[in-house]
């Protein structure tokens, strides 16, 4: 029987709403998305889908208007891209009720300085940062005030300068913790780890893909717990967010918060939209499966421009489809891919043959 939490519908906006989509639907909730993409499942998934050139309040306000006359709608989950947007989030509030956190705690996470200096206050290890330009450029990172996706992100450079802040690479596991947050506390979902790569377009750490169920020791996740139990209690976090952390020599990183339900979401199950509904309304049980099994997630991004010819048959492992006849430019994503197994090697292998019969699919369409 469906939870009495789950909404009849709901407005879904994400730069790709395709994963917030097929969480509504495979929790019997019918689905209005906004996003950049309009991938061909997320127009098959969502009862309509609406495509625009960004997520800024002047690209979306009208399309938002649009939505709530037509289909009466008043309650919306957001993803991914609002990073760059806090505006909208900010507008929206004003008529919607928003399920997970407010604009002001998305914005509030996103506050570089605030949010480093409250990590020292908590005794939170993380990367050195600074805010002027370090006199030793070696093993600096530039990072924009906001982003998503590693996006903007690079080695720095005597000659670059950058509107955000400087941050020291550390060299490790690069790592991920997904938790829901509520006013009981935190409810750690799963550790996975996580990968980037340099594309051709000039961004050096471009989010890849990223493995769930990822090993870390007791002495780890107790530490991770004991974090995250302080910050949801300074920021007020409720519903499904992750924590990005750096593993190295047995010791972990804080790097960032993502105030949002993130892309391992859809590696544990079917059932995170009602984990999300119930942090939110601090209505926690556990009655929620998670799924046990290892999986992994991963973008393919375009060697060179491609174009989706229209005989393509896409395998069911492969999502965020785009429709016959898109261009796809360099570097530009194509498509995810998912893969299962039983256990992470097995995935990861599962992974590479998928990317081996894509790129083959891609190039013959057959």
């Amino acid at each position: 029987m469906q939870s009495a939490l789950i909404p009849k519908c709901l407005l879904v906006i994400a730069k790709s709403a395709r994963m917030l989509v097929q969480m509504c639907v495979d929790s019997g909730c019918e689905v209005v998305a906004i996003d950049y993409f309009a991938d061909s499942d997320t127009r098959q998934m969502a009862k309509q889908a609406y495509q625009v050139p960004s997520l800024a309040w002047d690209d979306i306000q009208a399309t938002v208007a649009a939505v709530r006359e037509v289909h009466g709608l008043t309650e919306l989950v957001y993803g991914s891209g609002l990073e760059t947007y806090p505006e909208t989030l900010s507008c929206l509030e004003k008529h919607w009720r928003i399920i997970g956190n407010s604009a002001a705690i998305f914005q509030w996470v996103q506050d570089k300085r605030d949010f480093f200096a409250r990590l020292d206050t908590l005794s939170i290890p993380h990367p050195p940062v600074v805010f002027t330009k370090p006199e030793d450029v070696f093993d600096w990172l530039l990072k924009p005030w906001r982003g998503e996706g590693g996006l903007g992100i690079r080695r720095c450079h005597n000659d670059e300068f950058v509107d955000g802040y400087w941050q020291r690479y550390i060299e490790g596991r690069s790592m991920s913790v997904l938790f829901a947050a509520s006013r009981d506390g935190v409810e750690l979902i799963g550790f996975n780890e996580q990968w980037t790569v340099k594309s051709e377009g000039g961004q050096s750490f471009l989010f890849a893909g990223i493995v769930s169920h990822a090993k870390v020791s007791r002495l780890i996740q107790t530490e991770i717990a004991d974090w995250l139990d302080k910050l949801v209690n300074a920021y007020e976090l409720r519903g499904l967010n992750s924590m990005d952390f750096m593993l190295c020599d047995g010791r972990c990183y804080v790097l960032e918060i993502n105030a949002r339900i993130s892309a391992s979401a859809q590696l544990y199950g079917k059932s995170l939209l009602l984990k999300h509904l119930q942090a939110c309304q601090n209505s926690r049980d556990n009655s929620v499966e998670l799924s046990a099994e290892p999986s992994a997630y991963q973008i393919v991004y375009a060697q060179k421009t491609v174009t989706i010819l229209e005989r393509l048959i896409w395998p069911s492992w492969t999502a965020d489809r785009p429709n016959p006849g898109a261009i796809v430019a360099t570097g530009e994503p194509i498509c995810s891919i998912i893969a299962t197994g039983k256990n992470s090697g097995q995935v990861l292998d599962n992974l590479h043959r998928q990317q081996r019969i894509l790129a083959n699919l891609l190039e013959t369409g057959l």
